[in-house]
């Protein structure tokens, strides 16, 4: 993957989230022990900002480049924000082939650093076009969280039929896809609508590959601690036999195929949503394995 020009005026959307980022965790490392500790703070793969990316340069009357970045910029500390959160619950030991931050600093300071990472997001939004993004955020903030909740604290160790796992799935990943998707469409609230309901598909898409990884991946490859969902009995759609890897991938591509559908009446959109799963999230499932990235052949 490489970085993303979005606009004629040379805009690298990639390239200045991650400066925005790095410009707010200056604000954070002052309240830390050591500056190696940041390093787990950056994004990693920026999945959510490249489909914007992608989105913003094809659509006619996208917000401009640089409130789409800031609006990523949210978006990807959120992200991160909930890592640090879940390496605590999961006892994960590595992230983005790094020690996890909890093993740097102690569970509780990981816990903390995210609430700093998730004030930081508000402010950025409260602090872009007046606020204006500030309820569609914090409502598909809220999403994200009630989903993890209710897997951790309710659902946990219980099998749980194919309707609940896409759903949890769509919960937990699927809203800030569809967050960073659905600002692209500009004023336009009709296609806003189906930018948003192609991030959530896309969201879920990725979740489920995510569970597959984590029940069959090598960490080394991840980059991150895997087994923890069997470890802590958290039901999801993938197991290890043939008949559950068959079911991922063909959710995967079911999913992947319909987000396109949604954008079928705007073909710049739909192009640009194209070319993100087979320049941006393809090469992510050819690394993973477990041919994933075959889920996308019949779609792109």
């Amino acid at each position: 993957m490489t970085d993303i020009t979005t606009t004629g005026k040379g805009v690298d959307l990639v390239s200045e989230v991650r400066r925005l980022l790095a410009g707010r965790l200056e604000k954070v490392a002052p309240l830390m022990s050591t500056g190696e500790s940041l390093a787990q703070l950056m994004p990693g793969k920026m999945l959510r900002t490249r489909l914007a990316a992608r989105l913003a340069a094809a659509v006619v009357g996208a917000p401009s480049a640089l409130t789409v970045a800031r609006v990523c910029a949210a978006t990807e500390m959120v992200h991160t924000a909930s890592l640090c959160h879940d390496d605590v619950i999961d006892c994960g030991l590595i992230r983005r082939g790094l020690p996890t931050l909890w093993r740097l600093t102690s569970p509780s300071g990981a816990v903390l650093v995210g609430d700093m990472l998730l004030c930081e997001a508000v402010d950025i939004i409260l602090q872009t076009e007046g606020g204006r993004y500030l309820n569609a955020f914090v409502a598909r903030v809220r999403e994200v969280c009630a989903a993890e909740v209710e897997q951790e604290v309710k659902l946990r160790g219980k099998r749980l039929d194919l309707a609940t796992c896409l759903r949890l799935a769509r919960g937990k990943t699927g809203p800030l896809f569809a967050f960073t998707a659905c600002i692209c469409g500009g004023e336009d609230e009709v296609l806003s609508a189906a930018l948003e309901e192609a991030g959530y598909r896309i969201g879920t898409a990725y979740q489920l590959a995510d569970d597959l990884v984590d029940v069959l991946g090598r960490e080394e490859v991840a980059g991150k601690t895997l087994g923890t969902d069997t470890k802590r009995a958290k039901f999801t759609l993938a197991d290890a036999s043939e008949e559950g890897q068959r079911a991922v991938r063909e959710q995967i591509a079911e999913l992947c195929g319909s987000a396109l559908d949604c954008l079928r009446v705007w073909p710049r959109a739909r192009r640009a949503l194209g070319q993100f799963l087979a320049d941006d999230l393809r090469p992510v499932f050819s690394r993973y394995g477990h041919r994933l990235d075959e889920c996308l052949g019949g779609v792109i």
